[in-house]
């Protein structure tokens, strides 16, 4: 049983109704196991928008590598992390979140301040793809491959957590298939809109979607998007 704020006690059986379990994992991860859990739906929104940023960065991995995150080997090791490489700064910010991580786990397990790492190390592989443009143009092999290497770290990492084993199932595949064809629509009346030069219906139908909450990315093979 949990907490609620005002004072009553909820059942996780119950949760799992309206919640995705990685949603609640992800929630019981951040208090530590010796205080008491404090529930709220305000903040298990707030864990759902941080889960959000982790998916959209493995869509992300996804389109730079052909790869997906899930297929990734990562066995953990105990030993440090080698910082060795091309681009030795991104590798010895990867190593150092490594090392902070482990530290919070022999801290009396304190998943929440190693959960704060995991974090870091995105903001990390997110703030590397976009200085190389890694999305934009076909990186070198060092620089692609010492990507990579940084991304196993977080699979490593999510896997002493015991999160992010497999893609987040879709609650509703019929709602999900009919989302993405109705965005796909809008994406192509958008591009026919650029064509003809009419740039105020394209922006009006970004800025629409902006309201919505949904931003569209225009990349090199096309224009994809994403909640948030």
């Amino acid at each position: 049983k949990m907490s609620k704020s005002q004072g009553n006690e909820i059942v996780v059986t119950e949760l799992l109704q309206h919640h995705p379990a990685e949603t609640l994992r992800f929630f019981l991860l951040t208090t530590h196991y010796r205080r008491p859990i404090d529930y709220s739906e305000e903040r298990l929104e707030e864990i759902q928008r941080g889960l959000d940023s982790f998916y959209r960065f493995f869509e992300r991995f996804s389109r730079i590598t052909g790869n997906s995150f899930y297929d990734l080997q990562a066995p953990i090791r105990r030993g440090n992390f080698d910082m060795k490489g091309t681009n030795a700064e991104f590798l010895v910010d990867v190593g150092r979140h490594r090392s902070a991580f482990l530290e919070n786990m022999d801290d009396d397990f304190n998943t929440g301040g190693a959960i704060g790492e995991l974090y870091e190390l995105l903001t990390t592989l997110n703030r590397f793809a976009d200085s190389r443009q890694l999305e934009a143009q076909k990186p070198d092999a060092n620089t692609l491959q010492e990507f990579v290497r940084g991304v196993t770290v977080l699979k490593e990492l999510s896997q002493i957590l015991g999160i992010f084993r497999a893609a987040p199932a879709a609650r509703d595949r019929g709602q999900d298939e009919l989302v993405h064809g109705l965005m796909q629509l809008l994406i192509d009346l958008r591009a026919e809109a650029r064509k003809a030069k009419n740039f105020a219906v394209a922006d009006q139908i970004r800025q629409r979607l902006a309201k919505l909450q949904v931003t569209l990315e225009d990349r090199p093979g096309g224009t994809g998007w994403r909640l948030g």
